[in-house]
């Protein structure tokens, strides 16, 4: 049996660039696509993954529908909690972060 989720999680498609510093020290870079977001953190699909427990930091860019709100970008700073290993079809893996500080902001304002 699974421990029950502390957060709903909303599907959401979305850009993804994230980032992390490797065992040397040296930043690491990558994109991807959200599968899913919660106000606990968020599920990216991509070509690569940080490592388990890697701080991460993620910026996502819910973009402008018509008739709705200016795009928003989501900034995310976390730790990778799980890590799901690439498929062979796919050429994807993803990871989980579960997020210890998260900012919303105007995607056309500034950092």
């Amino acid at each position: 049996m699974t421990p029950a989720r502390r957060a709903i999680r909303f599907p959401l498609e979305a850009p993804v660039a994230f980032w992390w510093n490797d065992a040397s020290g040296m930043t690491q870079h990558g994109e991807g696509r959200s599968r899913d977001i919660s106000e606990f953190g968020a599920f990216i699909l991509g070509k690569v993954s940080p490592p388990l427990g890697a701080r991460v930091g993620l910026r996502i860019l819910i973009e402008e529908l018509p008739n709705t709100a200016p795009a928003i970008r989501v900034q995310i700073d976390g730790h990778v909690s799980r890590v799901v290993a690439s498929g062979i079809d796919q050429g994807t893996s993803g990871f989980a972060v579960l997020s210890d500080r998260a900012v919303l902001k105007e995607s056309n304002k500034p950092e």
